[in-house]
């Protein structure tokens, strides 16, 4: 009988997964086989943007800032962004980028601790876990929002199905709710084992799929972390 090896499934958009597939190869090597079926497609809206009256842009994600770079020449405001990961995606393509500590909580702490001199501008997918423009002008800081892109849902890949039973165990990083839910909804009824990695407990709450074997949620929401968080779950499996 033949034996099969563990699986990775990756279901981010296909740029963010051969990222991480590429670095998950350089930590724990080529033993575990990896299988990328997105699960969302980022869909930029090719509308104009405008920038002006605004202070300063602020991005959660670095798809926010392909979508606008591909629309708006502007590079003299400053962006204001979630995390590294999307303040070098900003850095990139010509802005001044900071980054906060990974979260919309930690935005919204640095700017009650240091208000902007004038209106900000979020620039968002269709569907966001936290209302960001919201939250900010709520406490007295004047936000707009524009949505920049959409995240259409994709169909289940054929084939992965088959691969996904027939593995010992699946290996399932999930980065926010919305695919969590997704990915939950693509699985159910399937057989095979795995081993959940979630970046928050939002995304947690979220997935309501098969009942894995483990699940641990990442330290930080950031991909380094949900690599770490993958080192652990091989260790509670018995991978090496």
């Amino acid at each position: 009988m033949t034996q099969h090896p563990p699986l990775l499934l990756l279901t981010r958009p296909r740029l963010q997964s051969a990222r991480f597939a590429g670095d998950f190869v350089k930590r724990f090597g080529s033993g575990i086989a990896i299988r990328t079926a997105p699960v969302l497609d980022i869909v930029p809206r090719p509308d104009p943007v405008s920038l002006d009256g605004f202070a300063g842009l602020l991005f959660t994600s670095e798809n926010g800032v392909a979508a606008l770079a591909a629309v708006n020449e502007r590079r003299d405001l400053p962006a204001y962004c979630v995390g590294e990961r999307t303040a070098d995606a900003a850095r990139s393509v010509g802005f001044r980028a900071t980054a906060a500590e990974g979260t919309a909580a930690s935005m919204i702490a640095h700017f009650s601790a240091d208000p902007p001199k004038g209106p900000l501008l979020h620039l968002r997918g269709e569907h966001a876990r936290v209302e960001l423009a919201e939250a900010l002008s709520a406490i007295g800081i004047p936000t707009e929002e524009r949505i920049v892109y959409a995240q259409e849902a994709l169909p289940f890949p054929p084939g992965i199905a088959a691969e996904i039973e027939a593995a010992p165990l699946t290996f399932l990083p999930l980065f926010s709710p919305r695919s969590a839910l997704l990915v939950a909804e693509w699985l159910r009824g399937l057989g095979g084992r795995f081993a959940l990695v979630t970046m928050s407990a939002a995304v947690t709450a979220s997935w309501d799929g098969p009942r894995p074997e483990v699940l641990i949620e990442a330290e930080r929401p950031d991909a380094p972390a949900m690599m770490d968080g993958l080192a652990a779950v091989m260790g509670a499996v018995g991978v090496p």
